[in-house]
């Protein structure tokens, strides 16, 4: 069998699609198509109208598949606005006839509403045993159903077929309840972003009809005893289809349950929505349509962060790191000099973390870290600091007269901070805010004489010097 694959990035996604014939002796299984002709197929992407793309990609698919495929074919939205009716079958289950098929297609001119519960359930009620059941829409239910009940009741009644739905251009959107319409199917959500994506996932849906995903990996995540919502990205090792899906915090999707054939897969998982949680991986086989579950826990702690200078609340940011890691912060944030952010708090993944803060309010901004800080589920971890730092103005004249000057601080070899007084009281005396320590100050008058003096500055307090450039150094 000739196979042609075709790869769709899709963000943090990635879906492998291969299409093409069923394979000799077999007899190709019944397919119903469920396309959105709702208004807001006239949408634009890639450069053309949602419409315009699905008509061709579906063409296109018919022509692909086996002859003799029992096809049918049922659209919503095309005939009236606003009308939650408005769900027509074009094209009864019958032997694949490819240009019934276009002429069906190019009559399409969205109009309505979007109601994607009736049209399946109408679907259903014509799908012949072991069908598989594509949807393709751009947008979510508008008429009030369910779409997730509505298969949970067909394949309660015994409905031998298989649910998979595209999300054409829906990115943007909570596409929870296609998901859980696809899981409550045993089928797979498939996204696609534009034409060429399109054109995979239909490919994927056609080639994983009922009976070829007998095993399933079930997924769930929790967060400190409440459901979590996680990305999953389940890859074959082998030749197939990997599929992206997400939990979502509902327990309609949560255990997220996805259809597997036989076979070993890469399973990538990565939480939505906590800072500093890594992506897991690990390999799963599925043997003889066996159920594989696999369970994740992301509770999280909490890090308060207090800093203070001389006794008052600080201004200064912090940095949480993985151990050992300075490459990649998990979290970040300023604490301000406000008590609503001050102490600040991070939210991460329990674990071992290190702290580094640095001061915003004395100059050279120094540094401090604190290593090995332990963060229990549902627990605080509580950080302080205090800052010690004094000033130092200095004060650059002649005689009575100020003069316009920079004013350089050192420590060592180390450049602390420098400024200029100019010729204005405002800024002349110059102030810096130091740690307590020993340094060198370098005075130089704009196109003038120059001046260096030695000074100590002690926490807490102002230390002033007048520099009188008129006096004998």
């Amino acid at each position: 069998m000739h196979r042609t694959t075709i790869s769709i990035a899709l963000g943090a996604h990635l879906v492998l699609a291969a299409a093409g014939p069923a394979p000799a002796g077999q007899e190709p299984k019944p397919l119903v198509l469920v396309f959105d002709a709702s208004g807001s197929m006239w949408g634009d992407v890639g450069g053309e109208a949602k419409i315009v793309a699905a008509r061709r990609v579906v063409g296109e698919l018919g022509e692909r598949l086996a002859d003799g495929t029992p096809l049918s074919l049922v659209a919503y939205g095309h005939r009236r606005d606003g009308d939650c009716g408005d769900i027509e079958t074009l094209l009864p289950t019958a032997r694949l006839d490819r240009a019934a098929l276009g002429r069906a297609l190019q009559a399409l001119s969205p109009k309505g509403k979007t109601p994607i519960t009736a049209a399946l359930t109408q679907a259903f009620r014509e799908a012949p045993a072991g069908s598989t059941v594509v949807l393709v829409t751009d947008g979510l239910e508008t008429c009030g159903g369910d779409p997730c009940a509505a298969v949970r009741e067909a394949r309660a009644k015994g409905g031998e077929l298989v649910l998979h739905v595209v999300g054409f251009d829906v990115a943007l959107q909570d596409v929870s309840s296609l998901e859980c319409a696809a899981q409550a199917g045993g089928g797979l959500y498939l996204p696609a972003a534009d034409a060429g994506e399109l054109a995979a996932a239909l490919g994927a849906a056609v080639a994983r009809p009922a009976d070829a995903l007998a095993g399933s990996l079930v997924v769930r995540a929790t967060r400190n005893g409440a459901l979590q919502d996680i990305s999953v990205r389940v890859e074959p090792l082998a030749d197939g289809i990997a599929v992206a899906a997400r939990t979502y915090a509902s327990a309609e999707t949560n255990p997220r349950t996805i259809p597997l054939a036989d076979g070993r897969y890469r399973l990538r998982v990565r939480a939505v929505g906590i800072d500093g949680a890594a992506e897991r991986e690990e390999v799963v086989e599925i043997a003889n349509g066996a159920r594989v579950e696999r369970a994740y826990d992301y509770s999280t702690g909490a890090v308060s962060i207090g800093a203070t200078r001389n006794g008052a609340l600080s201004d200064v940011t912090w940095q949480l790191f993985a151990p050992g890691d300075r490459k990649r912060a998990v979290a970040t944030g300023r604490t301000y000099r406000t008590a609503s952010s001050n102490p600040a708090r991070a939210t991460l993944p329990a674990g071992t973390y290190d702290l580094v803060l640095t001061a915003l309010e004395i100059s050279g901004r120094p540094t401090w870290e604190s290593h090995g800080i332990e963060v229990e589920p549902n627990g605080t971890a509580r950080v302080a600091r205090e800052f010690a730092s004094g000033e130092l103005a200095v004060e650059v004249v002649r005689g009575s007269t100020l003069v316009d000057a920079t004013v350089a601080v050192r420590a060592g070899d180390k450049g602390i901070d420098q400024g200029r007084t100019y010729k204005a009281a405002s800024s002349n005396p110059i102030r810096f805010q130091l740690e307590p320590g020993d340094y060198e100050i370098e005075v130089a008058e704009i196109r003038g004489a120059k001046r260096k003096l030695s000074v100590s500055v002690a926490a807490g307090v102002v230390e002033s010097r007048r520099v009188d450039l008129d006096t004998t150094p």
